[in-house]
C-alpha cells in the first residue's frame, strides 16, 4: 500500500486532460510529476496490477510532456543532447535516449519520437528538461525552436490491449511494430499511436494532440472495452520492478551515469558527431565503475508497505550502498527491489543486509531483470 496523505487540487498544479475520467472512474491517490496530478492508484497497487494482468488498462500519462525541437538543426541538437546514436532512427520510430550533463550524469531518460526530418520530440520523465534543451539550444547557437506542444499520452496496457486498439481504431494496429508509431485521427481526435509503454506489458502509447477531446477518447477507449475487462490503472511499481524498468529520480538521478545502471548499451562513444558528456563518459569507461545497480531477493514475508526514501544496505555492518525500490511480487511470489552497491559487491549471489526502519531484511542479490518483454 501507499502511505498518503490528502492532497489539495489547486490551480498551481495542472491537470491532464484525462483528469476528470481519472476521478470519475475512482482514482484515489495522486502525486505531482512534472508540475501536474499523476493518478497513482485506484483499488491498490497490488488489486489495479492483478487487473492489468487479467484485461486492459487505460493510465492517465499525460504527465509525460513533451519537448518539442523543431527547426533545420533539430537532427544536430537532438544528437548534441544525447549519448545515443540517433541517426540509427527513421522517421516514424521511436528511441529510448538518456541524456547526460557534461559531467555524465543522468539529466533524464526520456523517449525521443522522429516526426519528421526536421522534428523530434523527447517523451520527459519527472524534471523541468525544456529549460536545459532551451538553454543549450541558445548557448550552442542552434536554429531550431524549442516548446512543448499540445501533446498528452494515454497509455493502454494488459493482455488485452491490441484488442481493444484493433477493435477501436483498426486492424493495421496490429502490424505496428515495436517502438514504431504512427499518426492518426479517429473520430477528429487527433493522436500519435505508439507500440510501446512503461511497463513489459502488451502496451500502446497514444499521444493525444487536442487536450480538449483527453475525455471524449478516454470514453471511447472505455466503452468499447467493456467485454475486455477493461479497467482504470496507474504506472506501476510493481511492473516497472519485475520488468527492470528504471524510474528517474526514484532509482537513478544526476549522481549516476548510465554505465553504473546499466544504460551502457544506449551509450555509442564511437559515433562521429560530439554529444553532451562524451569526454565525461569516455573517462568513466575508461577508468571503470564504483557502483552498480543491480536486484536483489528479500526473504521472509510480502512485503506491504511501498519504502518512501533509499534504505542503507549493509555487509559485515558497513554500509555498502541503498536500496532504492521494493515491491511484492505476485506472480513471482517474490519480495523484489533494486540496489545500488559499491562495485566489489554487485554481483549476484551475494547475501546483504537492507536496514528498513522497522528491522534488519536478509536479501540475495539477482541480474535484472526478472521478466522479459511481452512481444504478442
Amino acid at each position: 500500500m501507499f502511505k498518503t496523505s490528502k492532497v489539495v487540487f489547486s490551480p498551481r498544479v495542472r491537470k491532464t486532460p484525462y483528469f476528470d475520467s481519472t476521478i470519475k472512474y475512482g482514482a484515489q491517490s495522486f502525486s505531482v510529476y512534472n508540475h501536474m496530478y499523476m493518478p497513482v492508484s485506484y483499488e491498490g497497487p497490488v488489486e489495479d496490477y492483478k487487473k492489468l494482468l487479467n484485461g486492459v488498462q487505460l493510465w492517465d500519462v499525460g504527465v509525460e510532456r513533451q519537448v518539442q525541437i523543431k527547426g533545420p538543426d533539430a537532427e544536430a541538437l537532438s544528437q548534441f543532447l544525447t549519448p545515443r546514436n540517433i541517426k540509427k532512427c527513421s522517421i516514424g520510430q521511436a528511441m529510448y535516449t538518456p541524456l547526460v550533463d557534461f559531467k555524465g550524469g543522468l539529466l533524464n531518460d526520456p523517449v525521443m519520437l522522429k516526426i519528421d526530418a526536421d522534428c523530434f520530440w523527447f517523451s520527459v520523465s519527472d524534471g523541468d528538461l525544456i529549460l536545459w534543451v532551451q538553454g543549450i539550444a541558445a548557448g550552442y547557437k542552434f536554429d531550431v525552436e524549442v516548446d512543448e506542444p499540445d501533446v498528452s499520452p494515454l497509455q493502454v496496457q494488459g493482455p488485452n490491449s491490441t484488442k481493444l486498439m484493433t477493435k477501436v481504431f483498426g486492424d493495421w494496429v496490429s502490424d505496428l511494430g515495436f517502438y514504431k508509431f504512427k499518426e492518426f485521427n479517429h473520430q477528429g481526435i487527433p493522436m500519435i499511436i505508439a507500440r510501446m509503454g512503461y511497463s513489459k506489458e502488451l502496451c500502446y502509447e497514444l499521444f493525444l494532440q487536442d487536450h480538449s477531446k483527453g475525455n471524449e477518447l478516454w470514453e471511447i477507449l472505455w466503452q468499447a472495452g467493456q467485454d475486455l475487462n477493461i479497467s482504470p490503472g496507474s504506472p506501476n511499481i510493481i511492473l516497472r520492478v519485475e520488468g527492470g524498468i528504471l524510474s528517474y529520480l526514484a532509482d537513478i538521478d544526476r549522481t549516476n551515469n548510465p554505465y553504473e545502471v546499466g544504460l551502457d548499451w544506449a551509450i555509442d562513444l564511437d559515433q562521429e558527431d560530439d554529444f553532451i558528456g562524451k569526454d565525461a563518459l569516455r573517462a568513466i569507461s575508461l577508468k571503470g565503475l564504483e557502483k552498480k545497480l543491480i536486484g536483489a531477493e528479500i526473504q521472509g514475508d510480502p512485503m506491504t508497505v511501498f519504502n518512501e526514501e533509499s534504505w542503507p544496505v549493509l555487509i559485515d555492518g558497513k554500509r555498502v550502498g541503498s536500496m532504492n525500490a521494493a515491491v511484492y511480487s505476485p506472480r513471482l511470489n517474490k519480495n523484489i527491489c533494486y540496489v545500488i552497491l559499491d562495485i566489489e559487491h554487485a554481483a549476484s549471489g551475494q547475501e546483504i543486509i537492507i536496514s528498513s526502519p522497522e528491522e534488519e531484511l536478509i536479501a540475495i542479490t539477482v541480474d535484472i531483470p526478472w521478466l522479459n518483454r511481452v512481444r504478442d
